[in-house]
Formats: structure tokens, C-alpha cells, sequence
């Protein structure tokens, strides 16, 4: 119960000042396969002229920049370079 109440504190803050969608961007290796858009379970990303954007509802998952089967997908400067890697 206690660590159930510290959390919800630290989430009510935590999440709308760090959580956010706004730095995902996909590259112009973007092959437009959608694959980001299936897998969001937010349903978060839609494809529009021809590239993955996201919308306001996102928690980090992860899962568009680990599963884009071209590695197309950034999140601002900070995933760059770094292994894309996902557990089945």
C-alpha cells in the first residue's frame, strides 16, 4: 500500500512534465511500413503523408524505436547510435 502511494505521487508528477511524444521523429530511412502504428498500444502513431506521427498520448515504451525494421526512429538526440533491441 505504501509503495502503491509513493508511486501514485511520483507518477502524477513524473509522467506530464517527462513523458512526452514530442521529440520521436522517424528518419529518412522510414520505409513507411507501419509497423510503428500496429504495435503502439496507445495508438498513438498514425501514418500520415507518407511518416509515422505521434500524437499527445505516449508512455515510453519503446516499442516504435526497437521493432522499426530499419531503425528509422529517433527520440530527439538521445537514441542515436544506440542499440534498438526488444524481447519476444
Amino acid at each position: 500500500l505504501k509503495d502503491k502511494f509513493q508511486s501514485s505521487i511520483v507518477n502524477t508528477v513524473f509522467y506530464p512534465l517527462f513523458v512526452k511524444a514530442g521529440a520521436f521523429y522517424s528518419t529518412d530511412e522510414c520505409i513507411e511500413c507501419g509497423l510503428c502504428e500496429t504495435l503502439c498500444p496507445l495508438h498513438n502513431i498514425q501514418i500520415k503523408d507518407h511518416r509515422p506521427v505521434w500524437g499527445k498520448e505516449c508512455t515510453h515504451c519503446m516499442a516504435c524505436i526497437a521493432r522499426c525494421p530499419k531503425k528509422a526512429i529517433e527520440y530527439g538526440k538521445k537514441s542515436i547510435g544506440k542499440n534498438r533491441y526488444y524481447i519476444d
